[in-house]
């Protein structure tokens, strides 16, 4: 990740190592392999004509406002033609409480009209005439957010809150298109929101020169400007989406985790909890990257953020809450170690978040079972399977709570959400692992993340892949556990 900083020193540093001009001409994907350890920067190229985004956004700090442009190339890839297309406006949504309006749109250099749709959550641009299999064109979006303040003592996504701002997803974001059409579902509040594909990106934002700016990517260059503003490029892929977050008081500690770049951010009061939260982040990489298949991107960025108690994730970011760092440190191993291992089911092997919830957060649940059994003990993991898992879904069970497992996320309440999507689902894992022990549940991830990186997988993907490499009819514990309610 980059690092925009509180001293024009490190901001030298930062220039120092920046790509020359002439290397990004002569090469057009350095800037994102940058982003790539060595073994993985031939990934892009694997991918054919993914989205790439150029964005840029400036930052008013006192009127709370982003201003932006991006520029998105597009290839249809869809096996028909398109008709329309559509980016999700994810400020918008009730959870996060900005504004973002779109104020031009541009079509291979040619306005064109839009409008709002899902609630003002998504952008449609018409096609005329339609994009046909294999085609591309060029859009660019004008667009301005309102970033919402939070008081101090909520808990806050998007917005600023604790001198901390948070700005996941803060530009147009292609929708994802299948079969059925495009993908625009709303989520609840109590859910996560997004579904994206990898593309790639390069952003420049300009803000005020004391914040340290954290992002998606790697930063390539933090230039200081005449008005005391400096503007960080950053460049990054394949990634799902790209998110931000700065303040002017964070910190920082760093160390490595076979190759990889460790970054904690946190606020100065809370340096201890800032220490601890890297070490555990460090040990989640090196165990996830043994037990699944390595972690492709060169740094790794876990930030305190003003979510309470609470984490998110993105890709080569994760934010853990200010309550983890400070009265609730007996929690702080589990959910740092469960927001690294979105890294791998979210980040790298994606899915449909909002219509099968259970399928990442179910399976990053329980791959946290390895990191107790690698760097702890079997005992260890056994005691999370029946403290985390097996003891609050029976609770969910004699509350009449219980439900199928592969819902959408609209079809679960407040209260028996993380239930049924995060216990039950991984409980539906701790049975698989059961039944076909513990080399071949290892074989089954690591074919799961090699077969379906970058892309997107269903259940019905995951069951199929079990099977195979298991050699295994699963279909009795997928039925028990994601299928049926009691």
């Amino acid at each position: 990740m980059k690092r925009a900083t509180l001293a024009l020193a490190l901001i030298l540093l930062l220039l120092a190592s920046c790509i020359e001009p002439e290397q990004a001409a002569e090469d057009r994907p350095a800037p994102y392999k940058q982003s790539l350890l060595p073994a993985f920067q031939r990934d892009i190229a694997s991918l054919g004509e993914i989205p790439r985004y150029h964005i840029a956004v400036s930052l008013d700090a006192d009127a709370l406002t982003l201003n932006g442009r991006q520029q998105v190339s597009y290839t249809n890839e869809e096996g028909s033609k398109l008709g329309e297309i559509y980016f999700r406006l994810y400020p918008n949504l009730p959870q996060f409480g900005g504004q973002m309006e779109v104020q031009r749109a541009a079509i291979d250099g040619r306005d064109t009209p839009f409008s709002y749709e899902a609630g003002n959550t998504a952008l449609k641009l018409p096609l005329t005439p339609s994009l046909l299999p294999d085609e591309s064109l060029q859009i660019e979006l004008d667009f301005t957010v309102q970033i919402p303040h939070a008081a101090d003592d909520e808990s806050h996504l998007f917005g600023l809150s604790q001198g901390i701002l948070s700005l996941p997803n803060f530009y147009p974001l292609l929708a994802v298109h299948e079969a059925a059409g495009w993908h625009l579902d709303v989520a609840p509040e109590f859910s996560d929101a997004v579904f994206s594909e990898v593309a790639l990106y390069e952003v420049r934002i300009t803000a005020p020169l004391d914040m340290v700016v954290i992002t998606s990517g790697l930063a390539l260059e933090a230039q200081p400007n005449p008005d005391s503003t400096q503007t960080v490029y950053c460049a990054g892929g394949p990634m799902r989406d790209f998110s931000l977050i700065m303040s002017r008081e964070f910190q920082l500690a760093s160390t490595t985790a076979y190759g990889t770049t460790v970054n904690s951010y946190y606020l100065p009061s809370d340096k201890s909890g800032g220490q601890a939260v890297l070490q555990h982040a460090a040990a989640a990489l090196r165990a996830y990257s043994d037990a699944f298949g390595p972690y492709p991107f060169a740094e790794f960025d876990v930030v305190e953020a003003p979510l309470g108690k609470k984490g998110m994730e993105y890709p080569g970011l994760i934010l853990i809450g200010t309550d983890l760092y400070r009265t609730r440190a007996e929690g702080r191993e589990f959910l740092v170690v469960h927001e690294v291992g979105h890294q791998w089911w979210y980040s790298m092997v994606g899915s449909d978040a909002v219509n099968h919830p259970w399928l990442d957060e179910g399976l990053t649940e329980y791959s946290t079972y390895f990191y107790y059994l690698m760097i702890h003990s079997r005992a260890a993991a056994d005691e999370l399977v029946e403290r985390r898992w097996l003891i609050p879904y029976q609770v969910a069970v004699n509350k009449g709570l219980d439900a199928i497992t592969d819902q959408p996320s609209a079809a679960f309440s407040e209260e028996n959400y993380e239930y049924i999507v995060y216990a039950k689902g991984a409980l539906f894992f701790h049975a698989l692992h059961q039944t076909v022990g513990d080399q071949i549940y290892q074989d089954i991830m690591r074919n799961y993340l090699q077969q379906y990186r970058y892309g997107i997988a269903t259940p019905a993907d995951f069951l199929r892949l079990a099977e195979t490499v298991s050699g295994q009819e699963l279909d009795p514990i997928y039925r028990e556990w994601v299928l049926t309610a009691r």
